[in-house]
């Protein structure tokens, strides 16, 4: 069994480009095989901080001989008027290596070609892979590169060193800094020099005697284990963040799990001052005290933390004691900052932000501020909140920004909204006002929670369409991969805060306040419209990813989402327009019935309706002449369209209720297109029978697109 080993050897890379530089290398080696049909057994990767491996298990020696059929010139120009083989028919065999005998006259779409069958004969499998090595290396994508030297490759590190062997032997190759050969790298300190490799089957044993546990899975395996240990060992709790574990996994080439501690004096801090000194800044995992009862949700923090050491167990304690003295220093700052920002009131940090440049040309934070005040109490209104609840929201939005200006905040910025929760508290601000301080961030992504208190839901709302509509006022549009605000995932949050919540909020009422906030605080003189609409069409998108979260059938989607009609106003009522959560609505429900009889026969009656009536629009009837209608067929179409014309046409049907109507009149409107002509010589007639579908389509649409929906 043949087997084929890339290792790039190079400098440390940032954790979190490692995993996806392997990812892609994995790609690209699959679709060179896939292009030259070679067969394996396995491929494997293999990555630590410095080195990205790929191994090809079960290879054929060689590519298998194929056929292949080529098509040449049209047959017009093949043969002279002699009948003979023509120079165009004699060029395109000699440029395949055929005789002009083995050409062919074939049909292909319609008309006549020249074809031949040609052997290809296959190319040895080491001289094929080869030829893709340095493309493989050079098409590796990352977030940033570098050039070294006087070379001028660009990569995420220098690379040092390259392994490239089919079995036991070399696979030449060379870039401009390095020639591949069959040496690799240990452990930096565990090992000493230059180590050959003798097998490319075997490669995760060689490598493990230079202590380097070169698979992902069982490094992070090693890591985990070693923890648990201490965890019976010690009788405490040790948190795994998913993220974190990653990124430690990253970090080592030989793993060795180390429990330190610092002093119970710490402990005072708040916890996630603690825990982010810990896991965010150094890397360790906090250690809490084990639950007595598995169902409570406190934790109690104690003065331990685990981290992973790059290296064996040898001179453990000392690198115990330097741990624990490097954090030890940093939680003496976060201590200083945490009692000084107490000595000053919470108005003194919101006067700090009279002078902080939210974005250039668009005010202070402190103005920032009093935009997401109105706007949160604007929406707070439209979600019928009490007065009481109301001021809440205010202050809870005067608040929102305070601790941005605190040190220890600055200092650690991951702890915004936690620590104005905290100080908050420690003035005495309502509960509800501390938590909103900290909720008003959520959802921060698309897996974080939704706030819990309805006073903190507008302020959430507030904060990110002011920052949407800031950065667009300023043609801040995010456009490719470059998003350097995240006004993606600020978008996805606003959708998710409303139709996660169900929220019947009108976005177009909520974008116009946000845009109409900052115009008249700035005096901008925007164009309102032309922004408004901007701001629309980027979260309509984010809506289209949510209904596709949650498995929605793209034509279902297009069908919710294309029906922005607005209702005309009647009787002096407010128009309504379709929100939101009404769109989500019908997409949830009607996707159980999408592909019954039932609906199919509907949705063709109702687009065949729609149709006829909006290619006659001059010769629809103003008001139906009731008298006129002398068929059962028509008579029955408008005895079934009374529940229709008789609902507030100001408001949109329930999903079971409009699927139940559709139940009802699908039979009738089916009979009247088959059995009635309706574009009737009589004027009267046909006026009649086109304003009976164009009632019916106008109903419909209003809650989808039927025209959008696709049936198998």
């Amino acid at each position: 069994m043949n087997t084929y080993l890339l290792e790039i050897g190079l400098e440390e890379m940032p954790a979190q480009m490692i995993l996806p530089a392997v990812e892609q290398l994995k790609t690209l080696v699959n679709k060179t095989c896939e292009q030259h049909q070679l067969s394996y057994n396995d491929l494997h990767t293999f990555s630590t901080p410095r080195r990205l491996t790929i191994q090809i298990l079960g290879l054929p020696e060689k590519q298998a001989d194929r056929s292949i059929e080529l098509k040449g010139p049209p047959a017009a120009i093949a043969k002279d008027k002699d009948n003979n083989w023509s120079k165009a028919a004699k060029g395109f065999a000699a440029k395949n290596g055929v005789d002009v005998a083995a050409l062919e006259i074939r049909e292909y779409e319609g008309k006549d070609y020249l074809f031949v069958q040609r052997m290809e004969l296959g190319q040895p499998v080491p001289e094929l892979l080869q030829g893709q090595i340095e493309q493989w290396i050079s098409q590796l994508n990352f977030p940033k590169n570098m050039r070294w030297g006087s070379y001028r490759m660009r990569f995420i590190r220098p690379i040092r060193w390259i392994v490239s062997l089919w079995n036991n032997c070399v696979v030449p190759v060379k870039l401009e800094m390095v020639e591949a050969g069959n040496e690799t790298r240990g452990h930096r300190f565990l090992s000493s020099g230059n180590s050959l490799l003798k097998d490319a089957a075997d490669y995760q044993n060689q490598l493990e005697k230079l202590y380097v546990m070169a698979d992902f899975e069982k490094r992070r395996e090693s890591i985990v284990s070693q923890i648990r240990k201490l965890e019976q060992e010690f009788g405490f709790e040790v948190e795994l963040d998913d993220k974190l574990l990653t990124e430690v996994t990253n970090l080592v080439e030989w793993p060795t799990v180390l429990l330190g501690e610092f002093e119970e004096e710490f402990l005072e801090l708040p916890s996630e001052v603690l825990v982010t000194s810990m896991a965010v800044h150094q890397r360790y995992f906090p250690v809490f005290r084990k639950k007595v009862n598995q169902d409570s949700g406190v934790k109690t923090l104690l003065p331990h933390f685990v981290t992973v050491r790059n290296g064996n167990s040898e001179w453990i304690d000392t690198v115990r004691r330097g741990n624990a003295k490097v954090l030890r220093a940093r939680l003496s700052d976060a201590r200083f900052f945490y009692l000084d920002d107490q000595k000053k009131s919470l108005e003194n940090f919101r006067q700090k932000a009279e002078n902080v440049v939210f974005f250039q040309q668009r005010g202070s934070q402190d103005q920032r501020v009093l935009r997401i005040a109105d706007l949160a109490v604007f929406i707070a209104g439209k979600l019928n909140l009490s007065d009481a609840q109301q001021k809440h929201v205010r202050r809870i939005a005067e608040l929102s920004k305070f601790d941005l200006e605190s040190r220890l905040v600055q200092e650690f910025p991951e702890l915004q909204g936690l620590m104005g929760e905290n100080y908050a508290r420690l003035k005495n601000e309502a509960a509800v006002v501390c938590r909103g301080i900290r909720e008003h961030y959520y959802p921060r992504n698309a897996k974080d929670s939704l706030p819990a208190d309805a006073e903190s839901v507008p302020v959430a709302l507030a904060d990110k369409l002011d920052l949407l509509t800031t950065a667009f006022s300023l043609n801040m549009i995010p456009s490719g991969a470059a998003d350097p605000y995240a006004l993606r995932r600020t978008a996805q949050g606003i959708t998710q805060l409303i139709l996660g919540l169900r929220l019947p909020l009108d976005l177009r009422e909520l974008t116009s306040a946000a845009v109409r906030l900052l115009d008249e605080q700035q005096k901008l003189a925007l164009e309102r419209t032309k922004l408004q609409e901007e701001l629309l069409d980027f979260l309509l998108q984010r809506q289209r990813w949510f209904m596709q979260e949650r498995g929605i059938r793209y034509d279902l989607i297009d069908a919710v989402l294309k029906n922005q009609t607005e209702v005309k106003a009647v009787n002096g009522k407010t128009p309504h327009r379709v929100l939101a959560i009404e769109q989500l609505q019908y997409a949830d429900y009607l996707g159980d019935h999408l592909e019954t009889k039932m609906f199919k026969r509907s949705v063709e009656a109702i687009v065949r309706a729609g149709n006829i009536s909006s290619k006659y629009p001059d010769k629809i009837a103003d008001n139906l002449v009731e008298s006129a209608l002398k068929l059962t067929e028509e008579i029955n179409f408008f005895a079934a369209l009374k529940p229709i014309l008789k609902s507030d046409p100001q408001t949109l049907w329930t999903p079971d209720n409009y699927l139940e109507q559709l139940r009802e009149i699908e039979p009738v409107v089916t009979r009247f297109f088959e059995d009635v002509m309706v574009m009737d010589e009589d004027p009267v007639k046909s006026g009649n029978r086109l304003w009976l579908c164009q009632q019916l389509a106008q109903w419909s649409g209003r809650h989808l697109d039927l025209q959008s929906i696709v049936f198998a």
